[in-house]
């Protein structure tokens, strides 16, 4: 099977997948409750030195450092020449914030009741931080497997990016402001829009870019 087509039937399961669990979190059905309250019960635990390490963390993923670091990034491929790149980590960013406030609109769940140790306001399903944090970094993780040539390189690479966005969706349930499920909403919103967005940018002759690939 293509790799086209294995990105396809990936895209399709992501888009049920998110789905099924949004429409779960939203009639707050036994499924979606007992998930919760079970990481819940293993992660909302805090001390003075997780606290400071993990406020530091959940920064990462908040608007203004990811719209700064993305435009940051966005100017480095735009002065390597790699347009197509730039253009597809800007459209993964701007798509996922905004179907992840259309949603939370529409979904309007309330934030967890226990104590907060950060402030966060709106609703809390799905997680901003969680999918802006995968819109940001894994565009970056999808990006350096098609620009860089080492292995070694696009492994250090894979293992950072994954490794900051699984630490800011832990973060933000450690510190009390989101569901487990708001954080797996999130990761499975961003998943789809960057599956779907490959896709687009894999196709050649398509709409007025054009567009032939991520790296050209």
């Amino acid at each position: 099977m293509k790799i086209f087509a294995k990105i396809t039937i990936l895209n399709i399961l992501l888009l049920v997948a998110f789905c099924f669990w949004s429409l779960n979190v939203a009639l707050k059905t036994t499924l979606i409750k007992n998930f919760d309250m079970t990481l819940i019960r293993q992660i909302y635990h805090a001390n003075d030195l997780t606290l400071t390490f993990f406020r530091q963390v959940t920064n990462i993923g908040d608007t203004y450092q990811t719209i700064t670091i993305a435009a940051i990034i966005f100017i480095i491929l735009i002065i390597k020449k790699y347009n197509y790149a730039a253009i597809f980590l800007v459209l993964n960013k701007v798509v996922v914030a905004g179907l992840n406030s259309l949603i939370k609109l529409i979904v309007q769940r309330p934030r967890p009741e226990h104590h907060h140790f950060v402030y966060a306001g709106g609703y809390s399903f799905p997680s901003g931080h969680s999918a802006s944090s995968f819109a940001l970094y894994i565009s970056v993780l999808i990006i350096s497997l098609f620009i860089f040539k080492k292995i070694s390189i696009k492994i250090i690479i894979s293992m950072i990016a994954i490794l900051l966005v699984i630490l800011v969706g832990y973060s933000r349930i450690f510190l009390g402001v989101h569901y487990p499920s708001d954080v797996l909403g999130g990761y499975l919103l961003a998943a789809t829009i960057l599956t779907f967005n490959t896709l687009l940018f894999s196709m050649k002759d398509f709409f007025i870019l054009q567009l032939k690939g991520i790296k050209n």
